[in-house]
């Protein structure tokens, strides 16, 4: 059984706080992507709402997903994401 899992991790900024978001979000991006078992953490801007942005993750186990959300580069993103940002999470596996 193949347990990688992905996130599509969809981040809308309020009005006012583009920039500030996506100076945040590539930030993330950054420092990441050299986490233990992250296999992908990539930024995306939809092309029809320049306020939303989405993040393509991949790792390796739910675990290694677990240990990225308590690592510092995370909560500084939520942080800095409070109050400027909507945030909607789907999670997706391959376990069919």
């Amino acid at each position: 059984m193949h347990n990688a899992i992905t996130i599509v991790a969809t981040i809308t900024a309020h009005p006012g706080a583009r920039e500030k978001v996506l100076q945040a979000l590539k930030t993330v991006e950054r420092d990441v992507q050299g986490e233990p078992g992250c296999e992908q953490y990539q930024l995306h801007l939809n092309c029809d709402n320049d306020h939303q942005f989405v993040m393509i993750e991949r790792w390796a186990s739910t675990s290694m997903l677990e240990n990225h959300a308590q690592a510092a580069p995370f909560k500084e993103l939520v942080r800095a994401l409070e109050g400027i940002a909507d945030l909607q999470v789907t999670s997706l596996t391959r376990s069919f």
